[in-house]
């Protein structure tokens, strides 16, 4: 069919001005002059830009021009020449090349892409929001910073490696403590024969200055062959100073079943070894000697304890006395319950030397925290194996080392993976993995569940004004005053930046919300003095979501809902009634 070229250009701007209005995406129409000759209602919406004013003002508002332009602009003269950096110059438009950039405004990324309609000397705009997969993007990158940072805050040794054993990660452990690595980047695509021979040039002359290398090699060559977990004990010298490991290494397969990596663990037991060694020692020499014994035994670096068959400590070494704060007179003869905290772990304790005495040939090593005598708790990894004492009477012995701060980093490491860091309220996972609970609360309990999304009015001009220090104080007031003004089932998180995301559980009846909503209003908009002259006030937007039971809608959706209903309460503030807003499939 031959087209119509009689119909008028009106008509036909017309007709696609009718098809693009219909698309979400905000599109305009450029002419070569750089002024609209046509946009959809989405670029309206976006810009609130006009018919026949140039791109580059309507837009941009001149943000953009070069220098020169920019200081003609502000002289209120408007030149033909006038483009700004992301106008397509006459010899892009010429020669008919397809461009996009990407651009960061209105709180929001997004792509640019320009298309040459040459018959008409015109370009078309179109724009498209990348905003979700940039900030999926970031979340990515926080989590594998998140990953990078708890690695290198363990002190076991952690590290993956390919099927060719070359590094592909270590963490600071190994590069120190084995690799001697400059930092973490040094071992990725290297072996450990590498660091090896870089570390005997040390001393070329002394075959036993470092051992390591071909051994850790020889473990990774076992779980290629069996394609299984393993668990070996590797040790020598390492540039001349002896080092015991326990190590774990796990193979990663793909779907043929075929090795692609091997993650591996390594724990330095030195200390530990030493101790068990000094142990062995000493339980051989308690079948000869009461007084070699008394020498190791009071001289070990590991507690040590010896128990009856009744439960009762008949020795002690001086450094369990340290460790638990009491003196040996304090200890001997008296039941193992004075340095438990509760009957729970008595009961635990006792089994394990029940089972020792059934078992005479088996060793046991627990972790467990104890009781010392200022009534503190004291974490302790203990080896326990059944001895024979000089009378022929047979006796649990412990061999304790103090885990205590090795637990704490654990539960420091844990905390700050589900709270925010500046006001230490839980942040976006720990709320990910309330509301899942919270949910199945309401299908359980039959009452409603209201999760609101709170972003404060007016905190930037604080920022702006008196610095992010005196806005850091105010976001930190105002979590204060949400935790102690709600109630206790109430769940208060921190999403980021100004934003606050709260659970309302156990709710009745909705007409119940209003009051705590305005506690929520009191809250956040009653001042708050930061110094003598200095007094900042904020005010709130917030959407919320009802759920209830036999209510489908999933955690990210409830999230999103709240959030289109937050910003729809953000753009009504001038004349709203209420600085919350519920979301309803009805209304929004």
């Amino acid at each position: 069919m031959q087209e119509n070229n009689n119909i008028p250009l009106e008509n036909k701007f017309d007709t696609l001005k009718n098809i693009i209005d219909n698309l979400d995406i905000p599109i305009l129409l450029i002419d070569k002059n750089h002024k609209i000759i046509l946009q959809n209602k989405s670029a309206f919406d976006l810009f609130g830009s006009k018919i026949g004013g140039h791109c580059w003002y309507e837009l941009w508002n001149a943000n953009f021009l070069p220098k020169v332009q920019r200081e003609f602009f502000e002289e209120g003269k408007v030149l033909p020449t006038m483009q700004c950096y992301f106008c397509l110059s006459n010899i892009e438009l010429n020669s008919k090349k397809y461009l996009l950039k990407e651009l960061y405004f209105k709180d929001e990324y997004w792509q640019l892409n320009w298309i040459s309609l040459d018959k008409n000397n015109m370009y078309l705009i179109y724009l498209i929001n990348l905003t979700r997969s940039k900030e999926k993007e970031k979340g990515l990158k926080e989590e594998k910073n998140f990953l990078r940072e708890v690695i290198d805050l363990v002190p076991d040794m952690v590290w993956l490696k390919d099927s060719q054993k070359r590094y592909l990660l270590a963490n600071k452990a190994i590069c120190n403590k084995l690799l001697h690595a400059k930092n973490t980047n040094e071992p990725v695509g290297k072996t450990d024969l590498y660091f090896a021979q870089r570390i005997r040039a040390q001393k070329p002359d002394d075959p036993n200055f470092h051992t390591f290398g071909e051994l850790c090699m020889d473990s990774d060559s076992v779980v290629l062959a069996t394609k299984k977990r393993g668990r070996f004990e590797e040790y020598g010298n390492v540039a001349g100073k002896y080092l015991h490991l326990d190590v774990i290494k796990v193979p990663r397969k793909n779907e043929k079943g075929e090795i692609t990596a091997i993650l591996g663990a390594a724990r330095d037991v030195t200390e530990q070894k030493i101790a068990e060694k000094q142990l062995k020692e000493t339980q051989e020499s308690l079948k000869h000697s009461l007084a070699y014994h008394k020498i190791l035994f009071e001289k070990n670096a590991a507690g040590m304890l010896i128990i009856d068959k009744n439960f009762t400590i008949i020795d002690a070494n001086p450094t369990i006395c340290k460790m638990l704060l009491y003196t040996k007179e304090e200890l001997i003869n008296k039941n193992i319950n004075l340095i438990h905290k509760d009957d729970k772990s008595i009961e635990k304790c006792r089994k394990l030397i029940k089972k020792l005495f059934r078992k005479p040939n088996e060793e046991i090593t627990i972790e467990q925290n104890f009781k010392r005598k200022d009534g503190s708790t004291i974490w302790i990894e203990a080896t326990s194996s059944l001895i024979e004492l000089p009378n022929n009477e047979r006796a649990i012995i412990w061999s304790a080392i103090d885990t205590t701060n090795l637990y704490l980093l654990k539960e420091k490491l844990y905390f700050q993976a589900l709270h925010d860091n500046l006001t230490k309220l839980p942040n976006r996972r720990y709320l990910s993995l309330e509301l899942v609970k919270a949910i199945e609360r309401v299908k359980r309990h039959d009452h409603m569940l209201a999760v609101c999304m709170i972003d404060l009015d007016d905190f930037k001009p604080i920022n702006d004004t008196y610095g992010h220090n005196i806005g850091d104080i105010v976001l930190k007031t105002i979590a204060q005053r949400l935790t102690n003004r709600l109630r206790r089932v109430d769940f208060v998180a921190r999403l980021g930046g100004d934003e606050f995301v709260i659970l309302l559980e156990s709710i009745k009846n909705p007409k119940h919300l209003e009051r705590i909503f305005t506690k929520i209003d009191e809250a956040i908009s009653s001042p708050i003095k930061i110094a003598e002259n200095i007094t900042a006030q904020v005010g709130a937007s917030m959407g919320v979501y009802i759920y209830q039971k036999g209510d489908f809608t999933t955690p990210d959706d409830i999230l999103r809902f709240i959030d289109i209903a937050m910003y729809e309460s953000k753009k009504q503030k001038g004349n709203r009634e209420h600085f919350w807003k519920i979301y309803s499939n009805k209304n929004f």
